[in-house]
């Protein structure tokens, strides 16, 4: 791999059409994520079309681009002269890159592809986040070159070209994924672009074909794509959670989300926070009953960053009220005890409730990083509105810590839950009266321990 990117060093910017085009797209992304990190690390700078945009967006930040081939060190260095106080350009193994300290922001564009085993990679990239940091890469994925792997098949042939996983591989980030045909006349321009690229490596084991059976594949190719190859790429973003927590949602309201967050408090000693209460012309708030039913001190409960008083959604209730809500400013609150002290974050509603015109739950969820312990009912209809709420999650990307059935223990729902769901049952909450912080106690201890950042 050093190699072959070495070799194509000098000519690369001429042959990379994609990979202009995408690093565009995920520096814009990255932009928009409203991050402003202080440490950047990119993994495959290449010669530096992604290193060039992060200088431009975050001028103060200090930015260490790294690549496996020197020469492609050296043809950044070439390109963004200002390497010094604000820039350090190395050669590194992105897989297991040897930098020193935690980056706010860790990105890649169009690099992860050639590494083995990129779900893994990720992963271990995302440990290297700070608290608050993002995650943000762009990658080839299961579907690129699909024109010439149809014409080797067609021909029956060994596909040679480079395997690629496909979104669902990712276990951490939201994805969000594009194909990009790029015509390059016909065959034998395509095979040459991947190799001005270096992007020519052969599956490991792969035998290549012979002359004439190669021919046969590209006047296939010629007649059936026209020269069109397509690059599907996705783009995944991680944001790593400011503080060790979790975030309370349900499959329904008035499902338990407010007695499951009191057990969490209680059971993990950690502060508890409602971004936005609604309903307050019928209940004191859930920030009073959790202080209640957990019997913790009020420094322990952080304020709402909105109190509503019509029992509506918090788009619907501040529209009432002729205010507008900022969800995509809020940050967690900062920790009591310093930056390991839990937190329960309690949502309003259901996983997809509108916030604003232009917000939902789940996008809130996003920005906040926190793992998701869902509440739902144990009795008829669990296994279905479970089901469906879970995937709502996983289709964007946020991690799930467990669910929690609250209601008449019932094995069979239980069952069917973990087992279609993919998902841990974290506790079974039976029906408890009365419900007081003596019953509360005693619930918390069915709780595991809270989660690692």
């Amino acid at each position: 791999m050093r190699r072959r990117f070495g070799a194509a060093a000098s000519r690369y910017d001429a042959a990379a059409p994609v990979q202009r085009l995408v690093a565009d797209r995920l520096a814009a992304r990255i932009v928009r994520s409203g991050i402003r990190p202080r440490r950047i690390l990119e993994i495959g700078c290449g010669t530096g079309l992604l290193t060039r945009r992060l200088l431009a967006a975050f001028p103060e930040a200090l930015l260490l681009a790294t690549d496996l081939a020197p020469e492609m060190v050296a043809a950044t260095r070439r390109a963004v002269p200002a390497e010094g106080a604000n820039l350090l350009v190395l050669a590194m193994d992105g897989r297991l890159p040897a930098a020193g300290g935690s980056f706010d922001l860790i990105c890649s564009s169009l690099a992860l592809q050639w590494m083995d085993d990129q779900p893994d990679v990720f992963q271990r990239l995302a440990e290297l986040l700070a608290p608050g940091g993002v995650l943000a890469v762009s990658t080839l994925l299961e579907g690129t070159f699909a024109e010439w792997r149809d014409a080797l098949r067609a021909e029956d042939l060994p596909d040679g070209t480079l395997r690629l996983p496909p979104q669902s591989a990712f276990p951490l980030g939201q994805w969000d994924c594009e194909t990009i045909a790029l015509s390059h006349g016909n065959g034998m321009g395509f095979l040459r672009s991947l190799r001005s690229i270096g992007a020519d490596r052969p599956r490991p084991g792969h035998r290549p074909a012979a002359p004439g059976a190669l021919r046969r594949a590209l006047t296939r190719f010629d007649r059936d794509a026209q020269g069109l190859a397509s690059y599907r790429v996705g783009y995944g973003a991680w944001r790593r959670p400011a503080r060790r927590g979790v975030f309370v949602s349900g499959t329904d309201t008035g499902i338990g989300k407010t007695l499951v967050s009191a057990c969490l408090v209680r059971a993990w000693n950690a502060d508890y926070w409602k971004p936005y209460q609604t309903g307050l012309d019928e209940d004191p708030g859930d920030s009073a009953t959790v202080a209640t039913l957990a019997g913790v001190t009020p420094d322990r409960i952080h304020p709402p960053a909105a109190e509503l008083r019509a029992p509506l959604s918090p788009e619907d209730a501040a529209s009432l009220e002729g205010c507008a809500l900022e969800p995509d400013q809020l940050e967690l609150p900062a920790a009591r005890e310093g930056p390991d002290a839990p937190l329960v974050v309690e949502g309003a509603g259901g996983v997809l409730v509108p916030l604003s015109d232009k917000v939902l739950t789940t996008e809130l969820m996003e920005r906040l990083g926190l793992p998701v312990v869902l509440v739902a009912r144990s009795t008829l209809g669990t296994i279905n509105h479970t089901l469906l709420t879970l995937e709502a999650l996983r289709a964007r990307g946020i991690p799930i810590l467990g669910v929690v059935l609250n209601g008449p223990p019932n094995a069979g729902n239980r069952a069917a839950i973990e087992r279609h769901g993919k998902v841990r049952v974290l506790a079974e909450l039976p029906p408890v009266a009365p419900l007081d912080a003596g019953a509360v106690d005693r619930l918390a201890a069915l709780f595991p321990d809270p989660p690692r950042t």
